[in-house]
């Protein structure tokens, strides 16, 4: 292989360029003054470089946001749809979530009674958070539908030593000893007692007193013949007999429950 060249010559168009061709002249390379970047105070030139709607915007006016969609100050309500989204779905349209002491009491005291049936005060408190409200001869589509008035004949107290879980009523009719048996008690989980006090041929309750509060604390419970008893603790305040005197017949027991039995009122002509 032959080279036709010696040291100091190069070839045109070969590598290293020659002297002043590379860099470029004085005057090519960077811009001259003015040219690039712009001189100061004039960066980025109006109208040039960047180009409008490029980096950054005039003051105020970035970014635009419809009034619409701008997220709601602290103290409002979020549009509907907006954010943020509801993590699991709505609530079903019929739940209401109400605060404490908010609940309406229960709908069935004060309604309507079959004739001669009779009504006593309520005690205790049915208008908790939660409560659970009930009326046995409402709930018993048995009782409902009995052709003669029913009437309670043994009652079963649930109780610990210092409150009222629930009760259970045995009712019988005209001809039928047994017609329905319906329970009503709260959700307490822990140690449960029970006392049952039934009535015999001739026999009728002739009081039933205590004492509550926001829940049933004590029931006392006696017979004409003498039969009584007597559960819970001290709590709350007395309330007197919630039968008339004479021989009434309970027709049915009300009230309300959460973890114990909160509130009741009776039935009987």
């Amino acid at each position: 292989m032959n080279f036709n060249f010696s040291i100091g010559q190069n070839p045109q168009g070969q590598y290293p360029p020659q002297k002043a061709q590379y860099p470029p002249q004085q005057g090519q390379y960077p811009p001259q003054q003015g040219q690039f970047p712009p001189q100061q105070g004039q960066y980025p030139p109006q109208g040039q470089f960047p180009p409008q709607g490029f980096y950054p915007p005039p003051q105020g006016q970035y970014p635009p946001i419809p009034s619409d969609q701008c997220p709601p100050t602290f103290g409002q309500q979020p549009p509907q749809g907006f954010y943020p989204p509801a993590p699991f779905g709505q609530a079903p349209p019929q739940f209401q979530p109400q605060q404490q002491g908010t609940s309406q009491p229960n709908p069935h005291y004060g309604r309507k009674l079959p004739h001669m049936v009779k009504q006593s005060q309520k005690v205790g408190k049915d208008t908790h958070f939660y409560s659970t409200h009930f009326d046995q001869l409402e709930q018993s589509q048995v009782l409902k539908n009995e052709f003669h008035t029913p009437e309670v004949y043994k009652i079963t107290v649930f109780y610990t030593e210092n409150i009222v879980i629930g009760l259970e009523c045995h009712y019988k009719a005209l001809g039928k000893d047994n017609v329905a048996t319906v329970t009503n008690r709260g959700s307490f989980q822990g140690y449960v007692q029970s006392q049952t006090i039934a009535l015999e041929f001739g026999e009728h309750f002739t009081e039933i007193s205590g004492r509550a509060g926001d829940s049933i604390d004590r029931l006392l419970i006696k017979t004409s013949k003498g039969k009584t008893l007597e559960v819970g603790g001290v709590g709350g305040q007395p309330f007197n007999n919630l039968l008339p005197w004479g021989h009434p017949n309970i027709v049915s027991i009300g009230g309300s429950t959460r973890e114990y039995l909160d509130s009741l009122y009776v039935l009987h002509n």
